[in-house]
């Protein structure tokens, strides 16, 4: 029998239509508020009969006492309410007492995890880093490429393409406790079943919602669980919990008293064949029984359906504490270390996650479940790998194929029985042609229309024609299954992480394999950007000598068209040839080019780098110790600082700078004299070091000298280093001179680190780039010719 219906009251309409002024409300919004349509709340305000629910949630939602809207009497008010406490006192001893006896059973459902490759269970507790949500959901924002881009180019790179930068986060316990019905939308592997699986703990142990009772649900498992019934039914399906775990009282009460905690895990998991049964039983059941907290959690690039009255949070990725928690946790709770122990190993874990080479494996710990990867690699040597091509494809493997299967999900074989092959090429042939382009994010139309033209040109295999394509649905579901494409805002798109677009277009570049892709890759040699593909190309090809010899090759013609340069190039190989060292000769032209912008700076800064990990570096570490390059080292230092000093004592405000870069020239001229053996060159020095005044005891007199005499001292200071170590030389070069030297330098740079990280490089391959590197052309054809001959 249907449940009779209420109206309200001229007295009670008054009164509504007051509390709907104070909020500022409209009827529309106040459907909209309490996810139902305009109809009810129109026959509400006209006084017409209306479902006891909608009356009840209509009263509540302004305020009112819907018996007293209703008109009825105190007397029966009064009564009902005596009722209603009495009722109130059973429903709770009720809660208490199915608590009680369901703390065992959500504590075996909620409290541990299964991990990826660890053959133990881990508990929640010990391995859970609290979360954040963002309450903007990114692909629903109107935003432009350009916003996107500065976001991008602000970003402190710990992920490159995180585009958070804009938005307040909110703590995930938080969120759950300002929104009774919640949808927490997530990238896989975010960690959103987790975070449903620590509410439910967090309620069992009565530290949250303590006077509820939670319900934690696969949605996969209700599926299965109830597929041989004729309906979905989330009433039922509650009910036999209650019952199974021995309540023989009726349950109902808790149900329309809200007094349940409803966490529903994986609504991106539902068949399509059962999509549409199981999204209407849930809006249902979430509408009937209103008065619960909800908690739905959702892949965020598979929700398309909106529940009513359902607020949608996103998790935001790891930041750099979030990593750091999740660190120190996992090597105690997951590497099954002592405290002590674990967190010594986390603090090494994080002190190398932060070297500037390891950028791009920061990155993609922001992600949970690819953190655990990184821990899981670095657990093994305590240090990450020197091939990160390896952990980036098992990274790849992990979101296409085993995050499902190790949890046993199937889902819908993509669009046009789309293989992980095709699939795979398909993410190639976008990250490359969009990379090629300059584009780390791009339109979803022109994404649409380059998947049709790859698909019509048999770039990608979808094994179907090209009159059935639905490029809108195929990057819809890469997006919603894999996580390795993102809608950043609405109708824009980019990869989740710029790591995985660099990767997939270097694998792009190997898989083609081809004279003419090597060509094109090499032509970018000069364009920082595309460091990072070079570095990944080499890693993965099976043999790099033909890429590393196209690169030496293109390298070398940089400077080939201008004499001065080249000029330049024979002096570097002539003086490195001069001095007597163990090390190799291209180590020791690598020292003397770094030197050369040491003495240079500020009269031209040649070739910028990171301090401490330079050319030199990389040939051979520090080569100073030899004392013949230290002496070198030590005067090309003075020089630089006296470049410095000038430069300083030209801006009066840098006058603190400039005494900062005194003191370092009498330290560096200081060292320089101690380590002279040749007694002219050590007698001259000591005549120069004696006219300095000491800058601790007059700082205004050695200021004063400077400007006075500071030109004519260096001047012959450069004439003395000239002669008898032949360094010290002004270059004079200009600023296209300056600009070719610096892709010079940063493209051999490249190449070296090219040759120490190549997966493979045969030894006559190695030894003639570095017997020819940081040559000029006519030195390079006499090393060829004396090779040729021997």
């Amino acid at each position: 029998m249907a449940s009779q219906g209420l109206r309200a009251s001229p007295e009670g309409i008054r009164a509504a239509k007051t509390a709907l002024i104070d909020k500022t409300w409209s009827q529309h919004k106040l459907a909209a508020a309490l996810g139902i349509t305009r109809q009810p709340v129109s026959k509400f305000f006209a006084g017409e009969s209306v479902s006891r629910t909608c009356f009840v949630q209509i009263c509540q939602q302004l305020g009112l006492s819907w018996q007293q809207v209703a008109g009825i009497p105190e007397n029966v008010i009064s009564e009902a309410t005596a009722k209603v406490q009495s009722n109130k006192v059973d429903v709770d001893a009720l809660v208490r007492e199915i608590r009680q006896k369901r703390q065992g059973k959500i504590q075996d459902q909620c409290g541990t995890l299964q991990m990826l490759d660890i053959a133990h269970t881990v508990k929640l507790t010990d391995i859970y880093t609290d979360i954040n949500v963002l309450e903007k959901i990114n692909s629903q924002q109107w935003r432009e490429i350009s916003d996107l881009l500065k976001d991008f180019k602000s970003e402190s790179n710990f992920n490159r393409l995180g585009g958070y930068k804009h938005q307040k986060r909110l703590g995930g316990l938080e969120a759950v406790l300002q929104y009774s019905k919640l949808m927490v939308l997530g990238k896989p592997g975010s960690g959103k079943t987790t975070f449903l699986q620590y509410l439910a703990i967090e309620c069992n142990k009565g530290e949250f919602q303590p006077n509820r009772i939670v319900i934690f649900i696969s949605i996969k498992e209700f599926i299965e669980d109830t597929k041989g019934e004729s309906e979905f039914n989330l009433f039922n399906y509650i009910s036999q919990e209650f019952i199974s775990c021995g309540i023989k009282e009726e349950t109902t009460n808790l149900f329309t008293q809200g007094k349940l905690l409803i966490l529903l895990d994986g609504l991106d998991e539902i068949p399509s064949k059962n999509a549409d049964k199981v999204r209407i039983e849930i809006r249902r059941f979430a509408q009937i029984f209103y008065r619960n907290q909800f908690v739905i959690s959702c892949r965020v690039a598979a929700q398309q359906y909106r529940f009513p009255g359902f607020s949608e949070v996103e998790v935001a990725d790891f930041d750099y504490t979030q990593v750091e928690v999740y660190a120190k946790n996992w090597f105690v709770a997951v590497a099954r270390k002592s405290r002590e122990d674990g967190e010594a190993l986390g603090n090494l874990f994080i002190n190398q996650l932060n070297l500037p080479e390891n950028q791009h494996i920061r990155e993609l710990a922001v992600t949970p479940i690819l953190l655990h990867l990184i821990c899981l690699v670095f657990h093994v040597k305590e240090e990450f790998p020197s091939n990160p091509a390896k952990l980036y494809e098992q990274a790849l493997n992990i979101l296409l194929v085993r995050w499902d299967e190790i949890r046993g999900i199937k889902r819908d074989r993509i669009t046009y029985n789309l293989t992980l092959a095709s699939k795979k090429n398909l993410l190639f042939q976008l990250a490359a042609i969009n990379f090629e382009q300059g584009n780390y994010f791009f339109e979803k139309e022109k994404t649409q229309q380059l998947i049709a033209e790859l698909h019509a040109s048999g770039d990608i295999n979808l094994e179907v024609s090209q009159f059935q394509i639905d490029s809108e649905e195929l990057l819809k579901a890469i997006e919603a299954q894999d996580g390795l494409l993102v809608e950043r805002a609405r109708g824009i798109y980019s990869f989740s992480h710029l790591t995985f677009q660099e990767y997939f277009t270097a694998r792009k570049i190997v898989e083609a394999s081809q004279l003419e892709t090597l060509l094109n890759l090499v032509n970018h040699i000069t364009e920082k950007r595309w460091h990072d593909i070079f570095l990944l190309t080499v890693n993965i090809l099976a043999n790099a000598d033909e890429v590393l010899q196209l690169m030496k090759q293109k390298i070398d013609l940089l400077l080939a068209g201008d004499e001065k340069l080249q000029y330049f190039l024979t002096w570097l190989h002539q003086k490195s040839s001069s001095v007597f060292t163990h090390y190799k000769a291209v180590a020791v032209r690598a020292f003397y080019l770094v030197c050369v912008e040491r003495s240079s700076r500020h009269r031209y800064r040649a070739f910028a780098h990171t301090p401490g990990y330079n050319l030199e570096y990389a040939l051979v570490g520090n080569i100073a110790f030899d004392p013949d390059l230290a002496l070198d080292e030590f005067l090309s230092s003075t020089v630089a600082c006296m470049n410095e000093l000038d430069f300083a004592f030209e801006h009066p405000l840098n006058d603190a700078l400039a005494l900062d870069h005194a003191h370092a020239l009498t330290i560096a001229f200081d060292e320089a004299v101690d380590l002279v053996i040749e007694p002219e060159l050590k007698q001259v020095l000591q005549k120069l070091k004696k006219q300095l005044p000491y800058i601790d005891s007059d700082q205004n007199k050695f200021r004063d000298w400077w400007q006075a005499k500071g030109q004519s001292w260096g001047e012959q200071l450069r004439n003395v280093l000239i002669k008898h170590r032949n360094i010290g030389h002004n270059w004079q070069f200009n600023e296209q001179q300056k600009e070719l030297l610096q892709q010079y330098y940063d493209a051999n740079k490249l190449l070296v680190d090219c040759l120490n990280s190549a997966f493979f490089v045969s030894s006559a391959v190695r030894q003639k780039i570095e017997e020819t590197l940081l040559l000029a052309i006519a030195d390079i054809e006499n090393v060829s010719i004396s090779c040729g001959q021997g």
